[in-house]
C-alpha cells in the first residue's frame, strides 16, 4: 500500500500544514530565484560599457555605476525596497560613496556634462568593482525573518542580567582598558596636546592598545540591542544594561579629541543597523537627519584637528570657522581626496607590488603585531604614501587607498572585482544576513552589525585592515562566549552551595501557593 500526503485522497490540509508546506517550497525555491536574479544583474552589468561606447567622457561608467548600486535594491528578496539600512542598499551605497560620490557630484554641477581622460579610466575600474558588489548582494539576498523571541528575550525574568550580559561587559571593561594603557602610555597632558599627525606616530606599535575601540563597540551594540529587545516586548530593561549601553557608547566622545571622526560615526552605524536587522522600526526621517549631522560633524573635526595640540578653545574656534567657510557641504573632502588616490594609482600605475597579489598576502602577514616581528612587511597605503609624499609620511601623515585601486595594483580590472565581490561577500553581506536570521544571538547579530558598519571605512581602505578588525572581533566574542561560560559554571554552583546549606527537603512557603507541602500528604 502507498502512503500519500494529506490532499491526494481528497482530504484537506489543515491551515497550519498549509502554510508551512508554503513556507517550505519558497524556501526550496529561493536559491534559485537568487542564482537567476544574480546572473540577471550580471547581464545587466554589460549596460556599462554599451552606454559609454555611446556617450563616452565617464558618462556611460558613471550612469552604469548609479544603475548597479539601485539594482540590488530593486531586485531584494522581500520585494522592493530602498531603505539604507537594508544590506541591499547600505553595502552598494557604501561602496558608491568610496569611488564615485566625487564624479557624480562633478557632473552635476559642471555645464559640459563632461570629465576627464584621468577620470574615465578610473570610473572604468569603479564600474567593475560595483558590478561585482551588485552581483553578490542579489545573490545573497535573503527576506527578513522576525526574531526568535522567546530564545532571545528573557520574557520571565526581564530583569535579570543574563550570563551574556556579564561577558559583554567584561568584552567593553577589556576594551576600555587597553585604550587608557594606550592614553597612559603617551601620558595624560600630552594626550590632550598631540598633534593629528603625532597622534599616527603614537599609534605606531600599539595597535592591540588601539584595538580596545572595537571592544567597546561590540560591547554598546549588545547592550542597546538587548535594551532594545526588552522594549519591543514591552519589558523594562535591568538598570545594569542602560548604563553599560550608553556609558560605553558615550566613550567614543574620548576619540574625538584625537581628531578621528570614524570611530564615533561607525559605532552609531552599527547600533542602527542591529536594531533594523531585530526589525525595530527607524524612520528614514531620523536617518536622514543622522547624516545630515554626520556631514557637519565631519566639517567640524575637519577644523578641529586643524588646531589640535593647541588647546580646546583654539580647536572649537578652528571647527566653527570651518563651518562657516565651508561653501558646499556636498563637497565632501574626504571623498574628493579618496577618489582622486584612485585616479592617481589607475593612471599612474605605481609599482607598490613586486608580484600580483603581494598585498592580499601582506594582508595576512601584517596580523603579526609589529614588536614581534620589526621587519613585517609594509601595508600598502603606506607604500602609497611613500610613493606619493614622502615629507608627509615623515610625518605621521597617511593617505586612504580604495579597495579598488588595491585589487587593480594586484590583478588589474580582474583584481577589482574579485576583491570587491569577496569584501561584499564574506564581511559586510553575510554578517548581516546572519545579524537578521532568526535564531541569530543577540552577541551574533551584535558582531555582524559591527563588521559591517565598516563597509564605507574598508572601501575606502584596504583588506589589511578588515582582516585586523575581524580578527580583533573575534577575539572579542570568544571573551565573551568564555566569561559567559565561568559565571554560568559559578552561578550553577553557587546555588548547589545554597541548596545544601538550606537542605534538598526546604518546604515551599508563599502566600500564593498555600501551606507548605508535608511529605506525609
Amino acid at each position: 500500500m502507498s502512503l500519500r500526503p494529506p490532499g491526494a485522497w481528497g482530504i484537506p490540509r489543515a491551515p497550519g500544514a498549509r502554510r508551512a508546506a508554503k513556507a517550505a517550497a519558497a524556501r526550496a525555491r529561493a536559491p534559485r530565484v537568487r542564482l537567476g536574479a544574480a546572473l540577471l544583474v550580471a547581464a545587466l552589468a554589460a549596460l556599462g560599457p554599451v552606454l559609454e561606447g555611446s556617450l563616452g567622457s565617464g558618462l556611460g561608467w558613471t550612469l552604469g555605476i548609479v544603475f548597479l548600486t539601485l539594482v540590488p535594491s530593486l531586485a531584494r528578496a522581500g520585494g522592493p525596497r530602498f531603505h539604507p539600512l537594508d544590506p541591499e542598499t547600505y553595502v552598494p551605497a557604501t561602496y558608491f560613496l568610496s569611488v564615485a560620490y566625487t564624479p557624480v557630484l562633478r557632473l552635476l554641477m559642471s555645464s559640459s556634462l563632461h570629465l576627464s581622460s584621468r577620470d574615465e579610466a578610473a570610473l572604468e575600474v569603479a564600474y567593475v568593482g560595483a558590478a561585482g558588489c551588485a552581483i553578490v548582494c542579489t545573490a545573497l539576498s535573503r527576506p527578513p525573518e522576525a526574531p526568535n523571541v522567546e530564545r532571545l528575550v528573557p520574557v520571565h525574568r526581564p530583569k535579570a542580567i543574563l550570563d551574556q550580559d556579564w561577558g559583554n561587559l567584561v568584552v567593553g571593561l577589556l576594551g576600555l582598558g587597553l585604550v587608557f594603557a594606550w592614553i597612559a602610555s603617551i601620558g595624560v597632558r600630552r594626550f590632550f596636546t598631540l598633534s593629528y599627525a603625532d597622534t599616527y606616530l603614537e599609534g605606531f606599535g600599539k595597535g592591540i592598545l588601539i584595538s580596545g575601540w572595537y571592544l567597546i563597540q561590540l560591547a554598546a551594540v549588545y547592550f542597546f540591542l538587548r535594551y532594545a529587545s526588552l522594549r519591543k516586548a514591552r519589558l523594562r530593561a535591568p538598570m545594569l544594561v542602560s548604563v553599560a549601553g550608553a556609558s560605553f557608547l558615550m566613550s567614543f566622545l574620548l576619540y574625538t579629541v584625537t581628531g578621528r571622526r570614524g570611530a564615533l560615526i561607525f559605532a552609531v552605524a552599527s547600533v542602527g543597523l542591529a536594531l533594523h536587522a531585530y526589525g525595530m522600526q527607524i524612520r528614514r526621517l531620523w536617518l536622514a537627519i543622522g547624516v545630515v549631522c554626520a556631514v557637519f560633524y565631519g566639517i567640524a573635526i575637519d577644523g578641529f584637528r586643524f588646531k589640535q595640540g593647541s588647546g580646546l578653545d583654539a580647536q572649537i574656534e578652528s571647527a566653527a570657522a570651518r563651518i562657516d567657510q565651508t561653501e558646499n557641504v556636498m563637497e565632501i573632502g574626504e571623498l574628493q581626496r579618496i577618489y582622486e588616490n584612485l585616479v592617481n594609482i589607475v593612471n599612474e600605475k605605481p609599482p607598490l607590488v613586486d608580484y600580483p597579489g603581494e598585498s592580499w598576502i601582506n594582508a595576512v602577514l601584517i596580523l603579526v603585531p609589529s614588536p614581534v616581528w620589526r621587519d613585517r612587511p609594509l601595508a600598502l597605503s603606506q607604500r602609497y604614501v611613500l610613493w606619493k609624499d614622502p615629507d608627509l609620511a615623515r610625518r605621521g601623515g597617511g593617505l586612504a587607498l580604495s579597495a579598488a585601486a588595491e585589487g587593480y595594483l594586484n590583478f588589474g580590472l580582474v583584481g577589482t572585482f574579485i576583491q570587491i565581490s569577496a569584501m561584499c561577500a564574506l564581511f559586510f553581506m553575510l554578517p548581516l544576513v546572519l545579524a537578521a536570521a532568526r535564531d541569530t544571538s543577540l552577541l551574533g547579530r551584535a558582531t555582524g552589525a559591527c563588521l559591517a558598519s565598516f563597509s564605507y571605512n574598508q572601501f575606502r581602505g584596504e583588506l589589511t585592515a578588515l582582516l585586523k578588525i575581524s580578527f580583533t572581533l573575534g577575539f572579542a566574542v570568544l571573551v565573551a562566549i568564555l566569561t559567559a561560560s565561568f559565571v554560568k559554571v559559578v552561578r550553577r554552583k553557587l546555588a548547589a552551595m545554597g541548596k545544601v546549606r538550606h537542605g534538598y527537603e526546604r518546604p515551599l512557603r508563599h502566600r500564593r501557593l498555600g501551606q507548605p507541602s508535608s511529605s506525609g500528604q
